[in-house]
């Protein structure tokens, strides 16, 4: 607190006296309180008594104003104590009385003079309070003011501290979660000083392995071109023994006979080496013509009845590898019905029962991966065909009523032909050929006969387009491969079914024509005769390499079948034809 200023002392001038206009009496009224004056006036009056005269009382002791001092008592309280000593004045005493009066208006004067001092030193007390009085409300106010803004200060600061708090709660929540991403990075950073070190042994292996990888890259290469020229020479070669074989070629599978036909009675037969049999009919063995009944035949290769399925396909499958070098290739099967044509080409259930047509399909598929480690891409394409009563049937269509199929020439000059109309499916893998194959065979004509059950009654074909492309030598090929299985040949006399076997007698009479026709090399072959010769075109007197299984079996009631079809075979196996040429071209932009 400031200090209070200090009040100017009043002169004489200033003091209110008698002098400067003011009656003292008035001032003296002033000071006195309303009892003090009331009591001063009952003293001071002449009373009046009963004769009319008037009686002086003695004046009781005057009492002070509550603001007079009780110091400025003390002169006054003598006097008064003096006064009290002296007897009462009587009434009739006006002298007496009057001195008395004097007496107390000499006190009641120094009195005065005394309260008016102190009144003068209270006035200036009272100038001084009042200035310090004011000085202090204005330094109140100021002080309130500045309490008013220190509160609100403080309002403000505490409000700011609460923010302040909710800040450091949040930086203290962020600090501790930067702290555990310091320590997280720490451990990333510790492993990626321990994966840099190792970064830095792997990247100096890398660069250790690349050099090795380049130099083997380098080996790989010439080895490649090694190989490449080796499976040229290979196929070269391959191709050599196939023309030096023939380009048509004779197999003989003879059937064994099922459980149920043990009792039936069988001729003749003797496989006199792997090429050579010789057949005779049972009742002339011991007649007087024994000898001049006796026929041998010779072919490629005799299967005995003791051959598997993976043995024939073991002869057969360089064929298959001919169609993988770029060759159009035909293989049929050809003989009586019931002597186990369909069994040799498509097989039964059982992996170890495949026939050549499936064996095949796997042999394709897995020579594909080895041509493809030699920079070759393949694609295979299947359809399915039947020729039924000198009608062409896709196999692969389910509808009974289907486009009409008709054999067409590829171009004017070569002898290629093809089906119009034929659904031709994409196959990826040798299930789906599978998949395929099954679905043809429950949409091929069967029916029983007297010599099989389950004869086959159309020509079935299951033709498979290889087409290869090597964008490294710049080099593609395509090839054809015909699987044929051919209607089973039936006497009229031992047949149910007087029309198919009809059209299926006649269609194998013109393949005899035509083959016929090769042997002598007359200028006409009649290929046009009928829809399998024309079918057959391109692999009997065309680009490609043909095999002939001749199915038989030893029953003696089959004995003039048998006899037939092994005289067929070997008009086919003396047929010579044109060396087949490799449908490989050379590209310049794929």
């Amino acid at each position: 607190m400031s200090k209070i200023p200090k009040l100017p002392i009043s002169t004489k001038e200033n003091r209110p006296t008698i002098l400067n206009g003011r009656p003292t009496s008035r001032i003296l009224a002033k000071t006195l309180s309303d009892t003090d004056k009331k009591l001063l006036i009952l003293n001071h009056t002449k009373p009046i008594g009963r004769n009319g005269v008037t009686t002086t009382l003695p004046a009781p002791r005057v009492k002070r104003a509550a603001s007079v001092p009780v110091a400025a008592a003390g002169p006054s309280a003598k006097t008064s104590s003096k006064t009290n000593l002296n007897p009462k004045i009587p009434p009739y005493d006006y002298k007496a009385r009057f001195q008395d009066l004097l007496e107390k208006h000499k006190v009641l004067k120094s009195e005065y003079s005394d309260l008016k001092e102190k009144h003068v030193e209270t006035a200036e007390d009272y100038e001084k309070v009042k200035e310090a009085l004011q000085s202090t409300n204005t330094e109140k106010d100021i002080i309130r003011e500045k309490l008013l803004n220190t509160i609100k200060d403080l309002k403000d600061r505490t409000s700011e501290l609460q923010n302040l708090k909710i800040d450091y709660d949040i930086t203290k929540h962020a600090y501790e979660e930067l702290q555990n991403k310091i320590k997280i990075l720490n451990e990333v950073a510790n492993n990626l000083k321990q994966k840099s070190l190792e970064y830095d042994h792997l990247d100096k292996e890398y660069n250790d392995l690349s050099q090795r990888h380049k130099s083997l890259q380098e080996e790989t290469d010439a080895l490649q071109n090694i190989l490449a020229l080796m499976y040229k020479d290979q196929r070269i070669l391959r191709n050599t023994v196939q023309d030096l074989k023939g380009n048509i070629r004779v197999y003989c599978r003879i059937r064994p006979p099922l459980e149920t036909e043990k009792s039936k009675p069988l001729f003749s037969l003797n496989v006199l080496d792997a090429c050579s049999i010789e057949v005779e009919k049972t009742e002339l063995l011991s007649s007087a013509k024994k000898g001049k009944s006796q026929h041998s035949f010779t072919f490629d290769g005799i299967f005995t009845p003791h051959a598997t399925q993976e043995d024939v396909f073991t002869q057969v499958s360089s064929m298959i590898q001919s169609a993988l070098d770029g060759y159009n290739v035909c293989i049929f099967a050809y003989g009586q019905t019931g002597s186990g044509k369909t069994y040799t080409m498509e097989g039964s259930c059982g992996k170890e029962n495949y026939g050549i047509i499936p064996r095949s399909i796997d042999m394709i598929f897995s020579c594909m991966e080895d041509l493809k480690r030699m920079g070759w891409e393949l694609t295979v394409k299947a359809n399915f065909l039947e020729i039924y009563n000198e009608v062409i049937y896709d196999l692969l269509d389910s509808n009974k009523e289907q486009d009409s199929h008709d054999i067409k020439m590829v171009n004017s000059k070569g002898t290629d032909v093809y089906v119009s109309n034929l659904k031709e499916e994409e196959v990826a893998s040798a299930h789906d050929f599978i998949r395929l194959l099954m679905f043809a065979q429950r949409n091929r004509q069967t029916a029983a006969t007297l010599n099989n059950e389950r004869s086959s009654r159309s020509h079935s074909v299951a033709q498979i387009k290889i087409a290869a492309i090597n964008e490294t030598r710049k080099e593609k090929f395509t090839s054809n491969l015909n699987l044929v299985d051919l209607a089973g040949s039936e006497s009229g006399k031992t047949t149910q079914r007087m029309d198919e076997t009809k059209h299926i007698n006649r269609s194998l009479s013109e393949l005899s024509k035509v083959i016929l026709s090769l042997q002598t090399h007359q200028s006409h072959i009649p290929y046009r005769n009928s829809k399998l010769t024309h079918l057959l075109m391109p692999s009997l007197g065309g680009n490609s390499k043909t095999l002939m299984l001749v199915n038989i079996n030893q029953f003696d009631e089959c004995f003039g079948e048998t006899l037939n079809s092994l005289r067929f075979a070997t008009k086919v196996n003396s047929c010579r034809t044109t060396k087949a040429k490799k449908n490989l071209t050379m590209v310049d932009n794929f």
